[in-house]
């Protein structure tokens, strides 16, 4: 999977644009709405990932997001695109990242998303999980 494959989850334009040029642009709001239902999360969850209160990302509605948050959403994109690419279904995407887990100290994967480095480390396990590496 690419870029056009995280365009297409998250309903971006990704024409004549690199994904640096996409985050400095910022997202339009409506990507916000298509990973919270992709996740299956609610809107305070996904502020909590995100991390950003709810007002705050009220006030983008209708609007684009800044550099810091697009980055921060493109990223979590990112695992939700990983996690089906290795669990082969977005079901089961879902419900591993939604799952206490012993790797992450019985923490669900989600959890882990409000940093970059949690991100990583759910990525490394994903890579792991494909790999049959089971630590």
């Amino acid at each position: 999977m690419g870029a056009s494959a995280l365009a297409e989850i998250l309903g971006y334009d990704e024409v004549n644009r690199s994904p640096v040029e996409i985050v400095e642009q910022g997202l339009p709001y409506v990507t916000v709405e298509r990973l919270a239902g992709l996740l299956e999360l609610s809107m305070e969850e996904l502020c909590k990932i995100l991390p950003v209160s709810r007002r705050t990302l009220a006030r983008y509605r209708g609007e684009c997001l800044d550099a810091h948050l697009s980055d921060h959403l493109m990223t979590v994109g990112r695992v939700y695109e990983r996690a089906v690419e290795v669990l082969e279904t977005p079901a089961n995407a879902i419900l591993w990242l939604k799952t206490p887990n012993y790797t992450f100290r019985f923490k669900r994967p989600m959890d882990y998303l409000s940093s970059f480095t949690g991100i990583q480390e759910v990525l490394d396990e994903l890579g792991r999980l494909q790999h049959g590496i089971f630590a």
